[in-house]
Order: C-alpha cells, then structure tokens, then sequence
C-alpha cells in the first residue's frame, strides 16, 4: 500500500465512524452550524443551481448568459432576509457576487469560474441550515471538485491540495451509505480521489483535470443514490 493509499485508508476508516450520525438518510454534516425546520426555501435552490449554470456558461465563455445568470442570482439574493437566511450569509452571498460581477464584467474566465464556485459554496452553506434529501456532505464534494478542476487548470497546486482534501474528508462522511448502494461507485470513487492525489502532488495538470472532471460525474451517481 502507497502512503497516498494508506492515508486514504485513515480518512475513510475515519470517515466511517462519523457517518453513525446519519439518520433516516440525512447525515449530520459538520457544515451545518444550525438547523432550521422545513425544506430549503426554493429561492436557495434556485440559487445553488443558478450558480452551476452561469460555471458551464462562463467556461463556454457565453459572457451574454453568464451575465444573465448574475443578475438572476442578484435577484434571488435579493430575497434571502425574507426567507430567514441568517444576516452573516447574506453577507458571504453578496461578497461572492461581488467578485462574479466583477470578474465577469473583466472577461475573466479563470476568475470568474473561480468566483462562481464560491457562490455555489456559500449557498451549500445556506443548505447545511435546512433537512434535505442529499446531504450537505455531497454538495460539497461538488464544489470541492470543481474547485480542483479549476486550480488545476490554473496552476494553483496549493489549492488544488486543499480541494483534493476536502473532497476526501466530505466523501468519508457518506461513504458508508454509498458502498451500501452502490459497491462499485464506492471502489472506483475511493480510487480516483487516490489518483487526483496524486496527480495534484506530482503537478500533472491534464491527468489532474481528468480526474477531477470524472470525480465530478461520480458526485451526481451519488447524489442519485439518495
């Protein structure tokens, strides 16, 4: 057994033993700092796939529908003190719109792909507050791998690490729930945040971006196992 493998191996024995929180298919997540009854309201839904739209439109580089897409999730931000959204994350949404505004009005795409995975994680923040059907736990695998991806792209191997960790730390929450599903999306999960690792540490930037993108795809079969 490598020492990636190894310590993979840790987390996810880890990671097991975390997941007896898990009741009735919602895993206490260590995201959520309250919970608040009810269903998210359907503005924070709004948001959160708001935010993965204008991503794939502004790694089209479709400036028109990402600004579109901006100015849909103002409008929703508009909306969150009315459905109880703490003030401390209203405030993290606005300052994370702030910098996609202005990095899609600059035309940057790193940037602003950047900016709009910070969006998605601020909202993910918003629903850790809420009962939902996927754990928070899972979202955040998703933006953690888009952040991956996007570091990877970019150069930014410190970054990426931390994404590479996060993804790692979340996936050990659910784990359990997944191998019980779906064996075979478990080993292969497991083997591809083994292999980002290390593709992350030896600075590999297309085998990097690969594997990101197919822990991205692996993150929605999860999400359907729910």
């Amino acid at each position: 057994m490598t020492s990636y493998a190894a310590a993979w191996a840790v987390l996810l024995a880890v990671g097991g033993a975390g997941c007896k929180g898990n009741q009735g298919g919602q895993t206490v997540s260590a995201a959520a700092s309250t919970s608040t009854a009810g269903a998210p309201p359907s503005s924070v839904e709004q948001a959160e796939a708001l935010a993965e739209d204008a991503q794939t439109y502004i790694d089209q580089n479709a400036w028109p529908a990402a600004e579109a897409k901006f100015r849909e999730l103002k409008v929703v931000g508009e909306s969150l003190a009315s459905v109880g959204v703490a003030e401390a994350k209203r405030s993290a949404y606005v300052n994370a719109l702030d910098s996609l505004g202005a990095a899609i009005a600059r035309r940057s795409q790193a940037g602003a792909l950047t900016a709009g995975n910070r969006v998605s994680r601020v909202v993910a923040g918003i629903m850790a507050d809420y009962p939902t059907k996927v754990p928070v736990d899972v979202t955040l695998m998703d933006v953690a791998g888009r952040d991956v991806l996007y570091a990877a792209q970019q150069g930014r191997w410190g970054d990426a690490a931390n994404a590479t960790a996060e993804l790692g730390r979340n996936y050990a929450v659910v784990q359990v729930h997944v191998r019980a599903r779906d064996s075979a999306l478990n080993r292969r999960v497991t083997a591809e945040i083994v292999r980002l690792q290390r593709a992350v540490v030896s600075r590999a930037r297309d085998r990097a971006t690969s594997l990101a993108l197919a822990l991205l795809e692996d993150v929605d079969r999860i999400e359907q196992t729910f």
